[in-house]
């Protein structure tokens, strides 16, 4: 579900990798990215959200939230960034929260989801399957 508005920032891309590393210039790499899992316990992994500002300037303070929900609608992993801010539409924020050992023990669609906070209370939110098999 979208609820986002005109004065919040947009989601300009989500990925789950492995890894993100950040060189001295400001440059991300991504490192093996999927769209799957096996069950089990996770290795460690990151679940990666870029946004993109919205001209309401440095003084919104946003919190980004994310969930991953099991098939019986147990949340198994959760984390959050945040405060940041985005000057303008030419800024942009790139978020990584690590999560390890999460418990994938049951095969089926598990739901990533991502809340964007401002003032406690949310301005966009978004969900995406993560199979596991």
């Amino acid at each position: 579900m979208d609820i986002s508005r005109m004065d919040s920032p947009f989601l300009q891309s989500t990925l789950l990798c492995e890894g993100v590393t950040t060189d001295k210039e400001g440059r991300h790499t991504f490192h093996n990215e999927f769209s799957q899992y096996t069950m089990g316990y996770s290795t460690e992994f990151c679940v990666v959200n870029v946004w993109r500002g919205n001209g309401t300037g440095a003084a919104a303070q946003y919190t980004e939230k994310v969930e991953i929900v099991a098939p019986d609608g147990k949340i198994v992993a959760a984390g959050e960034v945040g405060p940041f801010s985005l000057q303008d539409e030419s800024y942009r924020q790139v978020n990584s929260i690590t999560l390890d050992g999460v418990d994938f023990t049951h095969a089926g669609p598990y739901e990533v989801k991502i809340n964007l906070d401002k003032d406690g209370q949310t301005v966009y939110s978004l969900e995406y399957p993560l199979l596991v098999s």
